[in-house]
């Protein structure tokens, strides 16, 4: 019996140990992915404020020095200079090597930029921001290298830190495993330490972290049985690119590589000594040797492995001297757009469908996109300030969330995408995926049917009195937001103002068939009833549906998918995405136009105002939209630069009483007082079959001069007016 349970113990180990040398011997599937935001592009003469380029150079983690910057990542500032020494990087489609530039303000405006030998440049591509790394559905910050690619003298701190007899152990330690045994026997609790590299590579990847005697003794056996069949090599390869080293926000930061971009903003092969050894000394507990955090700890445990490495004549004691005397400096933290995990989610969702899967491999996996980090990061603390205001206000309005969609629609880029307010990864992305009632913020596809129809303009009179539709429990009465009747309006007011019996009239007139109709050319996806009610916004879109919409519009019919990626790949060698697809001239331009020169109005005199004072007057496309009971609140911005969205509501859909003028457009306002009014541009110029002609608007004729625009496609203008009798005009007739 006896012989038979060590048999079966053996054999048991041996499928253990086998399944565990399987594992090592493959990469991490999932393939670490890097997420990197558009470089920001200077250019002379460009608007700019020195103050905005340095916020970013810190979120990039470069570090401001007070002398010329004389390695990558560093910048200093002289006068209205600004010394920029560029780090290398990397992308799916190009690499930029590190170069030094001097760049010359004038107040606001970047006079000019010249390289490190003093010649003139008309441009600069800055390194882009890292938005967030992923592997599968974890957020991890993990540049995987080959062992030989290690500086030895890295190498040389962690085997000195961590397990000096890694090279001549069989896979474990026996006084190591003994001590932290007594510890666990003795003291009660889960030992610390006392693990070789081999063990804590088994522990990493194969048994877990539980903190138990029995864990303990599977991790040595298994250890020595693996060292039997993978290569030292091997196992410190996976140590150094995949030990944990900290945390930034939701992101944990593994192995060497990606710990010397964090803590330093170096690449692993620019790091000096000294900073070898902290990164070393790190591995022992992250937290409670963080250098930003407890940067007297840090000196510490840096001094200590520098020690070591001397007593273990790796290096000599002048060398100790020198990188002890050196003070702990870690970069500035890189101000990562942390809670970005849904941009995230949204990136690995839009790479697979457009057919690439990241696979492990030793060369890092990277996609750039359009998001610009300045926007991004200006549309997530916009949202977050909106509701936590609200929610102060009017704490029954809790849990409040919302959505931030921005596209540039020249290209259909997102340049900012915001799913909720916390931004965690696996979370319902409401930006994507919550389909709500747009409210009146669908009514500008109402007057794009009427326009296209032909028989009408924003010239155009409707009634505004009582309407009843149906009959019975079947009848719907809408009502205008004040529950008052102006008796007619032009369409121009009625958008304006977002009245809703004049549009619910102008619906019924051109059929509810042909609102869908021309919503879905637009690019609009979710559920559109055909009835009478969809005038008013009774379907159901999600934030990126309607920013398609409005998008088509500013491009006077052209639709075009919205898309976050630009490339995806290994650095340097990106793969063939599917492309993004382009639909021209699914609508008329001179209807698409005539909307927008409609929604003119709504900043400068409707519901939008609020806004006036942040546009400075330019020509932009605004509108409202809250669905009845104020469950939904919708503001839309819109112009050649850009069509912005946003959306706050409760995930329930509870009726709480939110206006598209107040929650939405306070979003809106908050991120237009950080980024300023070129955010959106303005309207496009009217295509060639529109003119915009003086207009009387009691006698509804052309003047000959004077008198507000109006646009009408040509040759469906109204008459010119005549001169009044003599009698008409003593009567006053």
């Amino acid at each position: 019996m006896a012989a038979a349970g060590l048999l079966w113990a053996f054999l048991a180990l041996a499928a253990a140990g086998q399944r565990a040398v399987d594992q090592l011997s493959q990469d991490l599937p999932g393939a670490p992915v890097r997420v990197l935001a558009a470089p920001r592009v200077l250019r002379e003469g460009d608007r700019l404020p020195r103050a905005r380029v340095e916020r970013e150079l810190r979120a990039l983690g470069y570090r401001r020095v007070s002398r010329t910057p004389r390695q990558p990542g560093e910048y200093a500032t002289v006068e209205e200079s600004l010394l920029l020494y560029r780090r290398e990087w990397r992308g799916a489609t190009r690499t930029y090597p590190a170069a030094f530039a001097r760049l010359r303000w004038l107040g606001d405006r970047l006079l000019e930029i010249r390289d490190g030998a003093g010649e003139r440049r008309s441009l600069l591509v800055c390194e882009p921001v890292e938005l967030g790394a992923f592997r599968g559905p974890l957020s991890q910050a993990r540049t995987p290298m080959a062992l030989e690619a290690f500086p030895p003298r890295l190498v040389d701190a962690v085997l000195a830190a961590e397990d000096a007899r890694f090279l001549d152990h069989a896979g474990i330690d026996p006084r190591g495993i003994l001590r932290a045994a007594w510890v666990d026997l003795v003291q009660r609790r889960g030992a610390q330490g006392g693990s070789t590299i081999t063990q804590q590579v088994i522990k990493n990847r194969v048994v877990g972290s539980a903190r138990t005697l029995t864990r303990k003794m599977k991790e040595a056996l298994l250890a020595l049985w693996v060292e039997r069949s993978v290569s030292k090599e091997r196992v410190l390869e996976i140590y150094l690119n995949e030990v944990y080293l900290g945390q930034q926000g939701s992101v944990s930061i593994l192995g060497m590589p990606a710990a010397a971009r964090f803590y330093f903003g170096k690449r692993i092969g620019d790091l000096d000594l000294d900073e070898m050894a902290l990164l070393a000394g790190l591995i022992a507990s992250p937290g409670r040797y963080d250098p930003r955090r407890h940067p007297e700890r840090a000196l510490l445990r840096r001094n200590w492995v520098l020690e070591r490495m001397a007593a273990l004549d790796l290096i000599d004691e002048a060398e100790r001297r020198a990188a002890s005397a050196r003070p702990v400096a870690p970069a500035a933290p890189a101000e990562a757009l942390d809670p970005a995990g849904d941009l995230l989610d949204a990136v690995a969702r839009e790479v697979a469908r457009r057919g690439w899967e990241p696979v492990p491999s030793r060369r890092p996996a990277v996609v750039e996109t359009r998001v610009e980090a300045d926007v991004q990061a200006a549309a997530r603390r916009a949202l977050g300030a909106t509701l936590a205001e609200l929610e102060a206000a009017r704490p029954a309005l809790a849990p409040l969330e919302g959505a931030v969609v921005v596209l540039r629609p020249a290209t259909g880029a997102m340049i900012a995408l915001v799913g909720g307010r916390r931004g965690e990864r696996g979370a319902f992305h409401r930006a994507l995926s919550a389909r709500r009632p747009p409210g009146s913020a669908f009514k500008p596809f109402v007057a794009l049917a009427a326009f296209a129809g032909g028989e009408y303009a924003a010239f155009s009179v409707l009634e505004d009195r009582p309407l009843t539709v149906g009959r019975g429990e079947a009848a719907w009465s809408p009502e205008n937001h004040d529950h008052r009747y102006r008796g007619t309006v032009t369409l121009r007011q009625a958008l304006e103002q977002s009245l809703n019996v004049p549009l619910a009239r102008l619906g019924l007139a051109v059929g509810p068939q042909a609102i869908v109709a021309v919503a879905r050319a637009a690019g609009i996806e979710g559920r559109l009833p055909a009835t009478a009610s969809l005038a008013l916004g009774a379907g159901e879109v999600t934030p990126l549906d309607l920013a398609t919409g409005y998008a088509s519009l500013v491009r006077l019919g052209d639709r075009i998918e919205s898309h976050l990626v630009v490339a995806a790949g290994r650095e340097g060698e990106a793969v063939a995405l599917a492309g993004v697809e382009e639909a021209p001239g699914v609508l008329s331009p001179e209807a698409c136009y005539q909307v927008l020169d409609a929604l003119r109005g709504v900043v400068r005199r409707g519901t939008g105002r609020a806004l006036a004072p942040l546009l400075e007057g330019r020509e932009v496309a605004a509108k409202t939209g809250t669905s009845p009971g104020g469950r939904d609140s919708w503001f839309v911005l819109a112009g050649r630069s850009a069509v912005v969205v946003a959306w706050v509501g409760r995930d329930d859909g509870a009726a709480v009483g939110l206006y598209g003028a107040t929650a939405a457009l306070e979003v809106v306002r908050r991120m237009l007082e950080a980024l300023g009014p070129s955010l959106v541009g303005e309207i496009p110029e009217p295509p060639p079959g529109i003119v915009r002609v003086p207009v009387d608007p009691e006698r509804r004729c052309v003047r000959a001069a004077g008198g507000p625009l109006e646009a009408f496609v040509r040759g469906r203008q109204p008459p010119p007016c005549r001169k009044k009798s003599w009698w008409r005009r003593l009567t006053g007739g």
